[in-house]
């Protein structure tokens, strides 16, 4: 895995935020450079762009809906991860340990070297 594909998917939560407040702040600056009914062109520093705020706009909501669902992902998934790591039997890990490697593998490295400790500790191959 190249080394910002990894830095990518150990911080997904936060680049995902990050992502999403700049999205946010575009979406506002492209509002107030939309032209308005009395003939104004708008203000901001993008109505130089002049037709093309409608764009800018529509693509920032997009952003706005895919970041919001990596994070929703994200909180889920890591709920569900820990919910399934906090059981104290062996059978129950075996059982759901399918569920637990497929979910650390979409989450850190961190959980996935969990999955492998809780594994050794086990003795599970």
């Amino acid at each position: 895995m190249s080394n910002m594909r990894f830095i990518m998917h150990e911080n997904k939560a936060i680049v995902s935020a990050t992502l999403m407040a700049f999205s946010l702040i575009v979406m506002v600056m492209g509002f107030y450079a939309l032209p308005d009914g009395n003939g104004n062109e708008g203000s901001g520093p993008l109505s130089v762009l002049m037709g093309w705020n409608y764009i800018l706009i529509i693509l920032t909501v997009v952003l706005l809906v895919y970041n919001g669902y990596v994070i929703y992902r994200f909180v889920i998934d890591r709920a569900r991860f820990e919910e399934l790591m906090n059981s104290k039997s062996q059978a129950i890990f075996k059982r759901n340990q399918i569920e637990i490697e497929r979910l650390a593998l979409r989450l850190t490295s961190a959980q996935e070297k969990r999955v492998i400790e809780t594994m050794k500790k086990y003795k599970i191959r």
